[in-house]
């Protein structure tokens, strides 16, 4: 923002020009040439500040500095004007340099208004009015380069903090969406357990072949058969009197179904004549065992290896 002084640059200039003018005239005075010529170079300098301060521009922020530039504007201004109503009732006269008129007056104008003491003190007021105000033109300038650097700082943590937002959102959608993923895959794989446990439910027992019927028979031999080969109790049977090949009435006996398979941990008796696919399971664990009709005395022997058993004639035996 600009700022103004109550009086233009060109009253200004005419001010210089009429102070350079009465020099002119006075050149041939003597030392005041010297003066006059100090004189003018501090207002010139005077007038280079001022013209600085009509070009410079102030932040909002910067009220004080507006406030004291004003202040330092209308001290100079007072200053000058005082020395402009000392001599501007001379300006016509002076206006023609080194005319004899000029001349006659002069003694009047170093008198009257330009004593010495008056054009010195003049000078002190413009050297410290200039001094004054190329201070606060320092002042400003680093008190607004100080405040762009602040306003940069901030717009680059602003920048940042945009991005930073910007990357947590992003980072946040991208969580969500991977939620979401692993969610309906989790419900997908949940499913397809679902769907094998389904069709495992649905699948025979005796189609399964991880394991087979596990068969200890009545000579106390491992005989595991697959249910997905032994099909019917016939097809046990025929197995069995394979098994029993060597031992001809233990064959017989299992020809004419006098044997009995057991589970062997709920010790009940298995029909297999009821329906076959009920029977067994794989993995099951069974005992054969085969019946005698005669009755023997406690304490008898076995009918096959003779054998004496000391036992109760509830309990099975194992020979």
């Amino acid at each position: 923002m600009s700022v103004g002084f109550g009086f233009s640059v060109g009253d200004f200039i005419s001010a210089l020009e009429l102070v350079a003018t009465v020099v002119d005239a006075l050149r041939e005075a003597g030392d005041a040439s010297r003066r006059y010529r100090e004189l003018i170079r501090q207002l010139d300098g005077l007038e280079s500040v001022l013209l600085r301060v009509k070009r410079v521009e102030l932040d909002e922020s910067q009220h004080a500095e507006h406030v004291a530039l004003q202040q330092a504007a209308s001290q100079c201004q007072q200053t000058v004007n005082e020395f402009w109503q000392k001599i501007k009732k001379y300006q016509p006269m002076l206006g023609s340099t080194g005319s004899s008129r000029l001349k006659e007056n002069w003694m009047k104008i170093r008198w009257a208004v330009c004593k010495k003491e008056d054009i010195n003190a003049f000078k002190s007021d413009v050297a410290a009015h200039t001094e004054s105000i190329q201070l606060l033109l320092t002042t400003i300038q680093m008190s607004r380069a100080n405040l762009l650097e602040r306003k940069n700082e901030q717009r680059s943590l602003s920048l940042a903090g945009r991005i930073q937002a910007a990357y947590f959102e992003c980072m946040n959608k991208i969580s969500a969406v991977f939620e979401a993923t692993s969610a309906q895959m989790n419900v997908q794989v949940f499913q397809v357990v679902l769907n094998i446990q389904n069709l495992i439910t649905h699948i025979p027992a005796q189609v399964e072949r991880q394991q087979p019927v596990y068969l200890i028979d009545a000579l106390g031999r491992h005989s595991p058969f697959h249910l997905e080969f032994i099909r019917s109790a016939e097809a046990l049977t025929a197995v069995l009197q394979a098994n029993f090949s060597k031992t001809g009435e233990a064959r017989m006996k299992i020809g004419r179904g006098e044997f009995v398979i057991q589970n062997s941990i709920t010790k009940r008796d298995i029909n297999i004549s009821d329906d076959w696919d009920k029977c067994f399971y794989p993995g099951q664990r069974v005992e054969m065992s085969v019946v005698f009709q005669r009755r023997w005395q406690a304490g008898s022997s076995c009918p096959g290896c003779g054998m004496v058993c000391y036992g109760s004639a509830e309990a099975d035996v194992q020979w």
